[in-house]
């Protein structure tokens, strides 16, 4: 064989290598939302552990639960906004006013859902013990972070 010949075939051996490994590296990733419904999970089990009065127990999963649905709730309206905003823009003839309107729309819901996130958390943090928030902390950030990082991937 020439060098030519030996090349060719050393350049498509190293190719289909690098396309498989990429053709690969996508196959076990986990959506963000699968993440963070682990991440609250996980947040029960250790509120289970951790805290030792049992209404106190059910209340803090009950709140988590609120919490995981308050912030579904704000996916949705995230979603939404994003949508309605790209269809305002896709319309050239959309009078100013139809976008001032929608501004202020969104700047007043984001408002309401932050202090509706912000009560419930603050409800959660109230029904645990410090020594019960200590022992949870790390997967009660765990599960926040997710659930932000679930609301900036849409």
């Amino acid at each position: 064989m020439n060098d030519v010949t030996i090349r060719s075939i050393v350049l498509v051996a190293i190719s289909a290598f690098f396309l498989s490994l990429a053709g690969c590296a996508g196959k076990d990733d986990v959506a963000p939302v699968e993440v963070e419904k682990q991440a609250f999970e996980d947040l029960r089990d250790d509120i289970r552990n951790a805290v030792t009065d049992p209404a106190r127990e059910a209340e803090a999963i009950r709140l988590v639960g609120v919490l995981e649905q308050d912030l579904a709730d704000l996916r949705a309206s995230v979603t939404a906004r994003k949508k309605r905003a790209k269809e305002l823009n896709a319309d050239y003839d959309t009078p100013r006013a139809d976008f001032e309107a929608f501004l202020s729309g969104v700047e007043s819901e984001v408002r309401d859902n932050r202090r509706r996130v912000s009560e419930t958390h603050q409800a959660f943090l109230a029904n645990v013990t410090a020594e019960e928030r200590s022992a949870i902390a790390k997967t009660h950030t765990k599960a926040m972070n997710a659930a932000i990082k679930t609301i900036q991937s849409i």
